[in-house]
């Protein structure tokens, strides 16, 4: 079931037993700083602790780039800057877009009913904002897959199939709150394949992934037709192997490979407007309405800092990788890190030693 596993990895990645991490030396300048911050990643590497690729820019200056660990736990293959991690739940960020980019071509509405585009969708009531808001209130589509599902391998078409089929009772009324939901960006994969012909895989390899020159990252699955990927980063748990099992041939929710350079590619395109209109890309980086007239701080694929409305982020955990991207869209600065085996350095002990070197207002937002 992969909300146990996401919780599984959570638990590892952010409550494992480890020596806590202590900030670095006060009175340095920032350069010295990450300087220092190298030399600490590097030996928490050669311990044990921590494998992955870290990059800090401002103003489309790297500060900071760090790529540590192994390819594989059974290979001498050393991970590099072009090597694509699993970015598990900082995926959704792509699959939003895609659905942004449909909006500006007309060819949907967010308000609009999923029904519109995919007749057998079982909810009358749920909007395509309310997918990518995560207030759709349907069911994570594990609970179906524990009880229906004893095949190999699961697709989105099989998703949608069981929803269509079982029609599980929503948990809440749609709009009511926010309640995260890997379903509902799977829903939204199909919509973008509803519209276009296309798979996920395809129409984001087209129309983002090229066109930003993110040669380095591509959506991935166990059932992809292009099988063949020998550079990208295997999920480790201590140091063995805990990668892609047989429920990933689902998108949407997950599933894009890709590096800290080609994520910073991705945070300059998106200021720069390269594959929407500024008009039209805020709304990704607003809060929603809830029914009630509350707000929520989720918008399309990222979460929104409510103090500091101009901080937006996401965090991913799967299969061994642990990710996570945080911009300041106001100063124009990015920090990322993509790491590949959990059971070392917590998460937040990781993320505190990385802050302490930066002068920077970047928050905790996750």
């Amino acid at each position: 079931m992969k909300s146990s596993f996401l919780v599984l990895i959570l638990i590892l990645s952010i409550s494992s037993p480890c020596p806590a991490i202590s900030s670095l030396e006060l009175g340095l300048n920032e350069e010295e700083q990450l300087k220092s911050l190298e030399n600490r990643i590097e030996g928490l590497s050669q311990n044990g602790q921590v494998s992955g690729s870290f990059l800090f820019a401002r103003k489309g200056e790297i500060l900071l780039e760090k790529v540590v660990g192994k390819l594989h736990p059974n290979r001498e293959d050393l991970i590099s800057s072009n090597s694509p991690f699993n970015l598990a739940s900082v995926s959704k960020q792509f699959t939003a877009m895609a659905i942004m980019q449909l909006y500006h071509q007309g060819k949907l509405r967010y308000d609009q009913k999923v029904k519109h585009h995919i007749p057998q969708f079982p909810y009358e009531n749920i909007t395509i904002r309310h997918l990518l808001n995560h207030t759709s209130g349907m069911i994570d589509y594990e609970v179906l897959t524990d009880k229906y599902w004893d095949k190999r391998d699961f697709t989105n078409q099989d998703m949608m199939m069981l929803y269509s089929v079982h029609q599980p009772k929503l948990e809440f009324a749609p709009g009511e709150k926010f309640e995260y939901s890997n379903t509902g960006y799977v829903v939204l994969a199909q919509i973008v394949e509803s519209i276009t012909s296309q798979s996920l895989e395809d129409y984001s390899e087209e129309h983002i992934f090229k066109p930003l020159g993110m040669k380095n990252t591509r959506i991935f699955t166990v059932l992809s037709k292009h099988n063949e990927f020998k550079s990208r980063v295997y999920g480790q748990h201590e140091n063995e192997i805990f990668d892609l099992y047989h429920l990933e041939g689902i998108t949407g929710d997950g599933s894009v490979y890709s590096t800290t350079r080609d994520l910073l590619k991705w945070h300059n395109g998106l200021l720069n407007n390269n594959l929407i209109p500024a008009a039209l890309k805020k709304e990704a980086f607003s809060p929603t309405v809830l029914n009630n007239g509350e707000l929520s701080y989720y918008g399309f694929g990222w979460s929104i800092d409510e103090s500091s409305p101009s901080i937006v982020a996401h965090s991913g955990s799967w299969v061994g990788f642990t990710t996570y991207i945080i911009r300041n869209i106001e100063k124009d600065e990015v920090l990322i890190f993509l790491t590949n085996n959990t059971g070392g350095i917590s998460f937040r002990d990781l993320r505190e030693l990385i802050y302490s070197a930066l002068d920077t207002k970047l928050s905790y937002i996750l």
